[in-house]
Order: structure tokens, then C-alpha cells, then sequence
């Protein structure tokens, strides 16, 4: 065998070593999934393992390609050679383990992993991956493993000996090749996420995906374009015109008190389910209330959902507001409006403080208290992986909103409806087949009848206006699931004592974005500046809704123009965003 077919057969082998592991990979995420996956047709599982190549070349192009190319330059220098074939190797290895954590992560994510996502490294222990699902995490072990073994035996044979020219000549050959494969071939322009929807199925989409391309695209892709179509008044005109309010509630001597309950994952195709019911406390508690219907979260990632809520930010763009470029712009907080006014302020979460940034997010808003695990007092009622359960620690904050004193606005975030889905011992009789969360719904809906049961006993309750919601929805119970269907949410205002929430419009579009100039519209405070995005709940009129998924928007509600109401929608985020005035100020 002469010297060039050697060198030939050595490149050849360890390229194919790589693209293995992304198709063993993309197995994975494909058994794992099964569920999913199901409605296809062998056809398109072939075609997605096939077009994924594409995507698996575009990621191997930078990470393989200056492996090679540095390998080449250094190959009179054996020993540095070899270590910088193992300094790839290494890195090549990490992307395989994140592209392992994504075939679970996705069905929490509802996207492949980005640039962003690694803000999300420390909201909990490795044991939130590895120990609920042992089986995969052991499988997606092997495999990286497998690769690193690999990559050992080939660089321990990497042999080149060659002159200037032919240094050349190889070099000029993996730069061209790389570059053609980073862009996916010769079409007009390089290969974006978009190239990847070719089914009907998200998750087929995402199978064809890789998230180590994602990854590296997320990296060098702006967060946020801005757009300049059209004047002012234009724009304004395609957006939720301000109207005045329906009805105005009248000011009680006593302030009234707010409580925001955000419950993780409580998709509105969950009430739906019959059985058995897996929210029927919340259910029932709908039947009691202003119960808007056609509600909508304005994102699909908790980071999302309490900046939607409480600041009234919706998610327009790849990366979360919180943890975006844009995060230290002025912007208005539920927080600040209410403590200025006397208000009591505070956030009651389960998990660890600094989760996905809440703390510091929530103390930018106003908020002036902020309860996590590490202030509850009682380490046994710990789920061992994210934070207390949702049963003892709800009454805690019952205690505590009371020993706080009135008036008060808080925001109580539910944890056990997310995974790994742990139950406490006493509540293993919380089952449910049809899909693994429900279990955890079961119990978190428990867990709500609990806290208001508390709640109806303490001084504050009838003084008090309860918005419930959720903070996006969960995983879908069927495949296909059209995509606003994945932004589908309840939104409930309830206050048994509050005779004037019968006067709201229950039929009307709502949304996240929606709470916080609703709650100033009850409370009788002026808003000065308003987002044309949102409105308030008790202002009638056309309303829509914008939504932003993985480079896809979307509206719902009265849509009457989609391409000039969309236009309006991306031009007034991204100008309020790179202008720092998401916020104008109410015209006289």
C-alpha cells in the first residue's frame, strides 16, 4: 500500500468515526423518543437520517476540519500534532455529550440546544440528567466513550511526513472541503435551521437536526434584527390600540392584595383530559372564576414566562430576555409599580436561588423579597433534584405571606410538574400512563387545593385577587401538535369576594403580557407608558397575539393583515429593545 493511500485511509477512517457518532446519536434521540416519532412513515425516518448528513457535515466542518488542518501543518512535529488531534478530539467529545443531553432536554426545551441554553447548566444538580433516566444517560456514556477510544487509536497512528507543496495542496483541500460542507453545498445561502423543517413533525425536524450546528450557529448569529418598514403611527396602528377601560373598579379602603400563581408546565390540553382528570381541583376552581379561555404564554421556557408576567416582556427573539444583551435596559416591573405604592413584595420559588436568573431578574422588576430552597427550613421536604415539593412548600408560603403582613403583591412559582417528575413517598398514588408529567400534575394540582385551603383561613384572603396561570406549556400529549396549540395556557383571575370580576369579558384573547397592565387597570394606577403589544384585560377591542418559536413567528386573535401585522409586531420589539422604550408613553 503506498504512503498517499495510507494518509487517504487514516483521513477517510477518522472522518467516518465522527459522522458515525452523530447517526448513533441521532438513533438515540430517535429510540428515546419513540412516542414521538411513531406517526412517521419509514420514508421519512430514512429521509430525516439522510438530510441530517448535511447538518452533521456543517458541524464537523469547523470542529474536524481545523483538527485536520492543524494537523497537517504540524506534521513534522509529531508529539504537537498528536496533541492537537487530542485537543479536538476532547472537543469533539463534549459536543457528542451535549447532543446526548438534548434527546431528553428537547421535550423541556422544544428546541436543540443553542448558545443560550447553556444558562441552564446551573439551575440544577447532574442528577436532574443522569439519575432519572440512567438508562440513557449510561447508553449516551458508551457512546462518547466509544468515540474517545476511537480517536485514541487513530491519533497514536497518525503518521505525515510531507514537504511545503504537498503541505499545500492538503491544506488548500481541507479548507475547501470544510467550507463547502459548513454551507451545506453550493446552494446560494449556507445551511440555517430553517433547511431542517421538511416534515410536519417537530420532532422530526429536530431529528434531522444536530445541536452541535445549533449550537455553533446561535453562537455567531445576532440575537435580534432590527427592523425599520414603516413610520410610527403605522406601526402603532397595526398593534393593540389602547381603548379606554370597559368599567372601573372601585378603590377599597384596604388595598388589595395580588397573588400571581405561576404553575410549572400546566398545559391548557391537560384540563381537557377526562378519565381521570389531571387538574380537577383547578378545574373546579375555573368553574369560580373569570376563566379566559383563549389563553396564550408568550414563551415556551419558564425564563420566558415570569419575565412575560411580570414585566411584560414577550419572547420575540432566540435568546431569553433575561439572560439576552438587552437585559440591563429599563423596563417596567410589577415590582416597583406596587412598592412604591406601600405594596409588600415578594417571589416564592422551590428551587435553588439564582434559578434560571429569577433572583436577579425579579429584584430588577421591584420585587423586594425573593424565598428560594435555601429559605425553607425543613431539608426533608427536599425532592433531591430541583427544590422542596410543591405540597409543603406552598404552605410555607401561606405561613409566610401572612407573618409578611398586607398589602402585598407575590408571585408563587410551582416546581414538581417538571422533571424528573418526583413525588413524594406518601404520594406515589399519583399515577398516570398516558403521559409521564401528569403524574406530577396530579400532584402540583393537589398541592394548589392545599395552599388555597390555607389561604381561605388567613385574615388577607377576601381581600385578595389570585391570578393563576401557567409558565408555558408542557410536553404535548400528541404528535403533530400544531404550533400556537404549544402556546396554549390557562389564565384564571379569581377572587370569591370581588363582585366586579364578573363584569370581564371571559371570551376575549389574553396572554402573559396581559397581566401586568390588567392588574394596573384594577389597582386604579395611571400607566404612563404602555406596550402596544399587550393590553389590559378590562380594555375592550381587536387584539393580537404574537408568538416566536426557533426562528418562526406566528399570530392569533384577530388577525386581519398576518404580513403587515407581523412587520409591526418584529418592528416594534426590535426598535423597543435596541432603543431601550419597549414601553411609549400613553398618548392624551
Amino acid at each position: 500500500m503506498s504512503n498517499s493511500w495510507r494518509i487517504f485511509m487514516w483521513f477517510l477512517s477518522y472522518f467516518i468515526l465522527h459522522l458515525a457518532l452523530y447517526t448513533l446519536i441521532r438513533l438515540e434521540f430517535l429510540v428515546w423518543n419513540w412516542s414521538s416519532f411513531k406517526s412517521m412513515t419509514p420514508e421519512q425516518l430514512v429521509s430525516a437520517f439522510i438530510n441530517g448528513i448535511r447538518f452533521d457535515l456543517s458541524a464537523l466542518a469547523p470542529t474536524l476540519g481545523l483538527s485536520l488542518l492543524g494537523a497537517v501543518l504540524l506534521c513534522g512535529q509529531r508529539k504537537w500534532a498528536r496533541a492537537w488531534l487530542g485537543l479536538f478530539a476532547m472537543l469533539n467529545a463534549a459536543f457528542f455529550a451535549i447532543n446526548t443531553m438534548d434527546v431528553e432536554l428537547y421535550n423541556f426545551t422544544a428546541k436543540r440546544f443553542t448558545w443560550s441554553a447553556f444558562l441552564l447548566s446551573a439551575d440544577a444538580h447532574v442528577t436532574n440528567v443522569i439519575l432519572p433516566y440512567l438508562p440513557l444517560a449510561l447508553a449516551s456514556f458508551v457512546l462518547v466513550l466509544l468515540f474517545l477510544v476511537g480517536s485514541y487509536f487513530f491519533i497514536r497512528r497518525f503518521q505525515l511526513t510531507a514537504h511545503a507543496g504537498k503541505k499545500a495542496r492538503l491544506s488548500f483541500l481541507i479548507i475547501a472541503v470544510s467550507v463547502l460542507a459548513s454551507r451545506g453545498g453550493l446552494q446560494h445561502k449556507p445551511l440555517t435551521y430553517v433547511d431542517a423543517k421538511i416534515f410536519d413533525n417537530t420532532y422530526g425536524n429536530n431529528l434531522v437536526l444536530n445541536s452541535t450546528f445549533t449550537i455553533l450557529k446561535s453562537a455567531t448569529k445576532k440575537s435580534l434584527e432590527r427592523l425599520n418598514v414603516s413610520n410610527q403611527e403605522e406601526m402603532l396602528a397595526q398593534l393593540n390600540v389602547r381603548s379606554e377601560v370597559d368599567f372601573k373598579v372601585e378603590a377599597t379602603a384596604v388595598p388589595l392584595n395580588i397573588v400571581i400563581i405561576i404553575l410549572e408546565s400546566f398545559s391548557e390540553e391537560y384540563s381537557e383530559l377526562r378519565d381521570p382528570e389531571v387538574m380537577p381541583y383547578f378545574n373546579n376552581l375555573r368553574k369560580k372564576s373569570v376563566d379566559f379561555k383563549k389563553g396564550f404564554a408568550n414563551g415556551r421556557r419558564s425564563i420566558e414566562g415570569v419575565a412575560a408576567i411580570l414585566s411584560g416582556i414577550p419572547a420575540l427573539m432566540e435568546e431569553p430576555f433575561i439572560d439576552s444583551e438587552f437585559s440591563a435596559n429599563q423596563v417596567i416591573g410589577l415590582g416597583n409599580l406596587l412598592g412604591s405604592r406601600g405594596y409588600k413584595t415578594s417571589f416564592f420559588h422551590a428551587a435553588n436561588k439564582g434559578s434560571m436568573h429569577f433572583d436577579s431578574f425579579t429584584r430588577s422588576v421591584g420585587v423586594e423579597k425573593y424565598y428560594a430552597r435555601d429559605d425553607y427550613p425543613n431539608s426533608l421536604d427536599d425532592d433531591g433534584t430541583w427544590g422542596i415539593y410543591d405540597e409543603p412548600f406552598l404552605k410555607w408560603t401561606c405561613e409566610k405571606l401572612t407573618a409578611d403582613g398586607t398589602p402585598f403583591l407575590t408571585s408563587i412559582f410551582t416546581l414538581s410538574s417538571h422533571q424528573p417528575y418526583n413525588l413524594p413517598p406518601e404520594h406515589q398514588s399519583f399515577k398516570d400512563d398516558r403521559l409521564e408529567i401528569l403524574k406530577s400534575v396530579k400532584y402540583s394540582d393537589y398541592s394548589l387545593e392545599q395552599f388555597m385551603k390555607c389561604a381561605e383561613q388567613q385574615p388577607w384572603f377576601k381581600n385578595t385577587l389570585f391570578v393563576l396561570t401557567a409558565d408555558h406549556t408542557g410536553p404535548e400529549l400528541k404528535p403533530n401538535t400544531e404550533f400556537t396549540k404549544r402556546y396554549e395556557i390557562p389564565i384564571i383571575l379569581y377572587g370569591p369576594s370581588l363582585p366586579w370580576l364578573k363584569k370581564l369579558n371571559p371570551d376575549q384573547y389574553a396572554q402573559h403580557i396581559d397581566v401586568l397592565p390588567t392588574l394596573l387597570d384594577i389597582l386604579n394606577i395611571e400607566q404612563k407608558n404602555v406596550n402596544y403589544l399587550s393590553r389590559s384585560l378590562l380594555r375592550s377591542g381587536p387584539k393580537i397575539i404574537p408568538l416566536y418559536s426557533d426562528g418562526t413567528y406566528e399570530l392569533v386573535g384577530d388577525v386581519k393583515n398576518r404580513e403587515e401585522q407581523l412587520k409591526a409586531v418584529q418592528q416594534y420589539f426590535s426598535q423597543g429593545l435596541y432603543d431601550n422604550r419597549l414601553y411609549y408613553p400613553t398618548k392624551k
